[in-house]
């Protein structure tokens, strides 16, 4: 009986632990070289230095914001790109809001100093959240923290709505804390020994404020232990929460925004830059209904603060950065999720995350392929997918969590003190 009670404990360990995602199933055409090669010939000529050649009118704009989503992605500017930016923040007031965006987000992305003087000319033109949040923050390195602090008071007694506007709440907490220069961050212990859902596993990403430096991934199980890996140790994956426009969480296409998130199962992609490794679905609040959100029948079918300010410990629930999540899906943010990549390497050498690679807001692992035979050469992310396979039910709570604001890459020895003592 002994002997027939191991064996079946042996084989439920066998197939936990066993990885049931393997590299070598996973092919992507787009990683071969020569696909690479012509994708990069493609986006130069074609969809860069062709489409901002052409005059900017209502029926171009979205060749030119076409453009600039592939300088983003490439990194690449060059004297075409340089006059058609300036060409196009003179002709900013006649532009629709979303190119508008667009071509701050580039600016913002490429630009980071060359345009001070024309973004300031524009302030107290503009009536969008977003676009002057944008503009505010590409003049923080150049403007003095009074003025903008000015710029904003105007702008709210001009524009603003009787209603609450999320993206001014953000950007006047990061004036007010002088862009959150100094974090102040309550107990991580505290989040870490919180019961977010008794049933449910909590995945904790810590994070550097300074996003140019990869986080750390680890798993809370349901019983409240930390996940393992083979040889004992507290399983860690590296994952980066950086967007390649480097914008504030509660902006589109800017970094992952802090705070909790919602697990909804898995998926595979079709796009072609996040590739066919499995993904982590994620939503944020206001994206979906509170029931979805929270994983079980809640009286509220519409979203407001104390639902998402319930779900944290004490100690942070006056901690406005981690409400950044709540804030960012109120803005309209969405499609946020955890996922690989098939995007080169290459195009971010000269960057401290190398050899991960940015995406529009998402949590991205560290993938490689080979461009010979289009096949996983190294996955982080069915590393990660792997340890996930275990729970009979993938749903509970993401929550990316800025620790503090140094210039090095999250590493376990940082944070594991916290969690056994968080197990304790």
């Amino acid at each position: 009986m002994k002997i027939l009670l191991f064996v079946f404990i042996s084989l439920i360990f066998i197939q936990c632990s066993s990885e049931i995602y393997k590299k070598d199933d996973f092919y992507s055409q787009a990683t071969l070289k020569t696909e690479r090669e012509k994708f990069y010939s493609t986006a130069i000529y074609e969809t860069i230095n062709q489409s901002l050649s052409l005059p900017l009118t209502d029926s171009t704009e979205s060749k030119y914001t076409s453009a600039f989503w592939a300088m983003e992605l490439l990194q690449f500017r060059n004297e075409v790109t340089d006059k058609a930016i300036s060409n196009s923040l003179t002709d900013f007031q006649n532009r629709s809001i979303t190119f508008q965006r667009a071509l701050m987000e580039i600016i913002f992305t490429l630009y980071q100093s060359e345009f001070v003087n024309e973004i300031k000319s524009l302030l107290p033109q503009i009536n969008n959240s977003k676009i002057f949040a944008m503009c505010i923050h590409y003049l923080k390195e150049a403007e003095d923290l009074e003025h903008l602090k000015r710029y904003s008071k105007i702008f709210e007694s001009k524009f603003m709505r009787p209603v609450e506007d999320p993206i001014i709440k953000m950007l006047n907490y990061d004036l007010n804390t002088k862009f959150r220069h100094k974090l102040n961050t309550p107990p991580l212990i505290d989040l870490l020994k919180k019961n977010f859902s008794s049933d449910k596993i909590v995945i904790y990403s810590f994070q550097r404020l300074n996003r140019d430096y990869p986080g750390l991934v680890v798993i809370k199980k349901p019983d409240g232990k930390f996940l393992r890996d083979e040889s004992g140790e507290i399983f860690s994956v590296p994952q980066l929460a950086r967007a390649i426009t480097e914008l504030p969480g509660y902006i589109t296409n800017g970094n992952t925004p802090e705070g909790i998130l919602s697990i909804q199962g898995t998926d595979v992609s079709k796009n072609t830059f996040i590739g066919p490794s499995p993904n982590l679905q994620l939503v944020i609040p206001f994206e979906v209904t509170p029931e979805i959100y929270f994983h079980k029948s809640i009286d509220d079918s519409v979203w407001y603060f104390d639902l998402y300010k319930n779900l944290l410990p004490e100690s942070w629930q006056d901690y406005l950065p981690i409400y950044e999540s709540f804030y960012a899906g109120k803005a309209g943010r969405n499609e946020i999720i955890a996922h690989g990549t098939t995007i080169a390497p290459q195009f971010y050498n000269d960057k401290s995350y190398y050899p991960f690679t940015p995406s529009l807001g998402c949590l991205t692992t560290k993938e490689i392929w080979s461009e010979e035979t289009g096949r996983l050469v190294e996955s982080d992310q069915l590393k990660f997918m792997n340890s996930l396979l275990q729970f009979s039910e993938l749903k509970g709570y993401l929550i990316v969590v800025n620790i503090d604001n140094k210039h090095s890459p999250v590493e376990l020895r940082e944070i594991k003190d916290l969690i056994l003592m968080a197990e304790n």
